[in-house]
């Protein structure tokens, strides 16, 4: 009877153990199977920001100053008094051109000047005269009327002999030829003793104002109208200072010239031959590193922008009739497509003219194979690369540098 009751017991218990596995297996299947993983994927929180846009333009430069030394009298060159390549200062003298035919132009005019002085009092005396013998009927009315006007004539003789010698003069000064401005000289081209002509051709050599310099930049006439509006308006408003900042980048080496300059001015006329405005800047070059007709590249930063909204070039998918999309993260941590437009690129980014809000999680990495309403499980992000306001570099943006935060998983 023991024996029966035993293997009764044992029985059930079995029954009972397979029963409860069978419906906890059958429960986890079909959970398993409603409730897939969240895929992970890589966010950035993005917010507006003041940015400064650069348009990077080919430039030249040019001599803030410049004085083509020329001749104003003919002569013969006695002397050079400058060092080819140095330093002049304003109203330094340059040559000497033979000063003697001029010094006998000067003299003789003077003698006139003299003559016509004498020739007026004479006449002034006998204009006095004949005014006290006119009263006695002493002298005709017609021989006063002749010693007033010899008077007039003697006069303007005067004022001639005067221009005369004021021209000598002139002509005697420029036989000392001096410099207009302050800035480099270059070589000369001629050499003591040579013939040179008034107002000719070629010059006798060139000064030129290298601190500071003029940067002309060249930028297509349709992307430059709102630049021009704004540093016209600018002009035109003492109340309104919009700046403009242009670094430069030496063609030559590659590097950033360290002074930064501002935008001073745009011209008013389109180029016939290429079809671009003038952009003109003004550098500081102190150490005379930018020379007269130097090629540079420049970017002109429009740092008065409003702040806006950058994300990575690569979270933008482009669509085959040309609109352009991103994935956020909802709030319930689900992925929806949201279209954007885009505007001009800043670095490795694209700035966002409408489509994203402060606060939007845009998925930078894991967006392949994303559909609507999927769950998701986003891993922040730090900084955007290239965020804010930076000097423009060669280099490309650094990602290693963000601050990644711990991954947030899904619920």
């Amino acid at each position: 009877m023991k024996n029966v009751i035993f293997w009764a017991g044992f029985c059930l218990f079995l029954l009972i153990g397979c029963g409860e596995d069978g419906s906890s297996a059958r429960q986890a299947g079909p959970q398993s199977s409603r409730q897939p993983s969240a895929k992970e994927v890589s966010v950035i929180s993005v917010h507006p920001q003041p940015l400064a846009i650069s348009n990077e333009l080919p430039g030249r430069v040019s001599a803030s100053m410049t004085a083509q030394i020329r001749p104003q009298v003919t002569g013969i060159i006695q002397e050079r008094l400058f060092k080819e390549g140095s330093f002049v200062e304003k109203g330094r003298q340059l040559y000497q051109i033979d000063p003697a035919r001029y010094e006998a132009d000067y003299q003789r005019v003077k003698a006139g000047l003299e003559n016509a002085l004498a020739e007026l009092e004479n006449a002034q005396v006998l204009r006095k005269r004949y005014l006290r013998l006119i009263q006695v009927n002493g002298v005709s009315q017609q021989a006063l009327d002749d010693a007033i006007a010899r008077v007039k004539k003697a006069a303007a003789a005067v004022s001639l002999a005067r221009a005369e010698v004021k021209t000598a003069k002139i002509n005697l000064d420029y036989t000392k030829v001096y410099s207009p401005i302050s800035g480099y000289i270059g070589p000369s081209a001629v050499t003591r003793g040579a013939l040179v002509t008034a107002e000719q051709e070629t010059a006798l050599a060139i000064v030129r104002q290298l601190d500071p310099v003029y940067v002309d930049l060249s930028q297509p006439a349709a992307q430059t109208r709102q630049l021009q509006k704004r540093l016209l308006t600018s002009r035109m408003n003492a109340g309104i200072s919009e700046k403009f900042e242009v670094t430069l980048v030496l063609e030559t080496t590659g590097e950033i010239y360290p002074y930064k300059g501002n935008l001073e001015a745009t011209d008013l006329a389109v180029d016939e031959r290429t079809g671009a405005i003038r952009l003109r800047s003004i550098l500081a070059n102190p150490e005379g590193v930018l020379l007269p007709g130097m090629f540079v590249s420049a970017t002109v930063a429009q740092i008065d922008r409003p702040p806006v909204i950058i994300i990575p070039q690569k979270s933008v998918s482009i669509q085959p009739d040309g609109t352009k999309s991103v994935w956020i993260v909802e709030s319930d941590n689900t992925a929806k497509k949201r279209q954007v437009k885009t505007g001009p690129a800043y670095k490795n980014n694209w700035v966002i003219l409408n489509g994203l809000e402060s606060g939007n999680k845009v998925i930078v990495e894991g967006a392949m194979m994303l559909r609507a309403g999927m769950k998701v499980a986003p891993r922040e992000l730090g900084e955007l690369p290239g965020q804010g306001r930076q000097t423009p570099s060669t280099q490309p943006p650094q990602t290693e540098s963000l601050n990644q935060s711990s991954p947030q998983q899904g619920e």
